[in-house]
């Protein structure tokens, strides 16, 4: 039961959405859903994964497949790919983790290596110009936002400074050795800029990011002997872009608007933008909780399977989270030092795996009145410098995009061909991945208009 100020909060938080619904009812309607220009060329190549496409001169375009970990570099016809970073081993090797692909100045592009501590610039041609430092990580889990796109996509102001996502740290409630260790992030963090020159980071802004809350239980001896991850419903949170001349602009969930970091420092908020907001009854929410609560123990079940066949096997499963990595059912990989001829002085690794993890349904206090507008990671910039965000609306089951103007003005609807996500932008064009029915992915490239 939710008493005294917690539910002062929530009445008051349920008021201001209200009032902002009651304004957008007097906005101007938002422009009809069309479907995106056409398809212009498809890649033969195939990938495991279409992460980020950058194009650069002469119309090649660069590709992120962080699935494959590797970077390749495709002619302006999409009929040929050069693999310029892969997993080889090689002296040009992707790394172990994940890498994000970002547009840089002029004509050049840029990939950030966390696991190498590097950032690669490149050139049209496919070669490495210069290879600049990573940034320094600062406070909290520092340089998470820079791992392969996960957390939204990085990007360069006007003055050549990276703004990345960077979370908050973790809050453990129960810190005795035995009994249950609740993990309960913030549902907030932060969008920090670094300066290359200087060296330092400041903090842009803060933004709502989703919430995640689990149990994980110890046995007498401190051991964890399962784990509860609660299936919560999608949040209100905000997200973030770096525009094509390097202004950033946080978009508010909670109202659908945008406030803006101009090249030359100033901040200015635009207007709510127009939007059909959807109130959830109890009914609706009952039911959102039911399917969220189901959908998630598919995937630990799923995650579970995969990683007990990874280790009958003998090696980890592709895509288990590092050790230290946490999660339900975690693959963790035990180093252990062994000293002595008998062990060959050496290491020995041993990869076991987390207790079974079982989910929790959320509470009715858990669902927003509101469907949230859209989720986090829904935002991105095209190369005329306008918003492109994926919102929660659905028109035969494929989501509805919002074009935003720098006036903060809903000036376009646009939907993607089934099966389609956004990559990239290039001047009037959309980079997409395609995935077919065997789950192999293609880069696609279609006309906006």
């Amino acid at each position: 039961m939710i008493r005294g100020p917690a539910r002062a909060v929530m009445a008051c938080a349920a008021l201001m959405v209200g009032q902002a619904v009651a304004a957008w009812a007097q906005a101007p309607a938002p422009p009809p859903v069309r479907p995106l220009g056409q398809i212009t060329r498809v890649a033969a190549e195939s990938l495991a994964s279409v992460a980020a496409a950058v194009p650069v001169a002469g119309g090649r375009v660069y590709v992120n497949d962080i699935t494959a970990r590797r970077l390749l570099l495709f002619d302006s016809a999409l009929t040929r790919a050069t693999v310029v970073a892969d997993s080889s081993g090689s002296a040009d090797a992707y790394g172990s983790t994940p890498g994000t692909l970002l547009p840089y100045r002029g004509d050049s592009a840029v990939f950030i290596s966390p696991s190498a501590l590097s950032m690669l610039v490149l050139t049209p041609e496919g070669a490495v110009a210069r290879v600049m430092a990573m940034p320094t990580a600062g406070r909290g889990p520092g340089l998470m936002g820079l791992i392969g796109n996960i957390f939204g996509t990085p990007g360069f102001d006007a003055r050549g400074r990276l703004a990345y996502f960077q979370p908050s740290n973790l809050v453990f409630e129960g810190r005795a050795v035995t009994g249950p260790l609740r993990l309960e992030p913030p549902d907030s963090a932060l969008v920090v800029r670094f300066d290359f020159t200087s060296r330092t980071l400041d903090t842009l802004a803060a933004i709502r990011i989703p919430r995640t809350r689990s149990v994980m239980n110890r046995d007498e001896a401190g051991r964890p002997s399962g784990i509860t991850m609660t299936a919560l419903p999608p949040a209100t949170v905000d997200d973030w872009a770096v525009t094509s001349d390097g202004a950033v602009a946080m978009v508010r969930g909670r109202d659908y608007h945008a406030d803006w970091l101009a090249p030359d420092g100033s901040w200015t908020s635009t207007p709510r933008m127009a939007f059909a907001w959807e109130r959830l009854d109890d009914t609706q929410k009952t039911a959102l909780l039911d399917s969220v609560a189901a959908a998630l123990q598919v995937q630990m079940d799923s995650n579970y399977a995969r990683q007990q066949r990874a280790l009958a096997a003998g090696a980890p499963a592709a895509g288990a989270p590092p050790a230290g990595g946490g999660g339900a059912g975690a693959m963790m990989v035990v180093t252990m030092r062994a000293d002595g001829p008998a062990a060959g002085g050496g290491q020995v690794t041993r990869v076991t795996q987390g207790p079974r993890p079982s989910v929790a349904r959320a509470e009715l206090s858990d669902v927003p009145d509101y469907r949230p507008p859209f989720g986090q990671g829904a935002v991105r910039a095209d190369a005329e410098g306008q918003l492109w965000i994926r919102t929660s609306k659905m028109l035969d089951g494929r989501p509805v995009y919002d074009i935003v103007s720098r006036r903060g003005v809903v000036v376009d609807r646009v939907q993607l061909p089934a099966n389609r996500t956004v990559a990239g932008f290039g001047p009037g064009v959309v980079y997409m991945g395609v995935r077919d029915s065997a789950g192999t992915a293609h880069l696609e490239r279609a006309r906006i208009r």
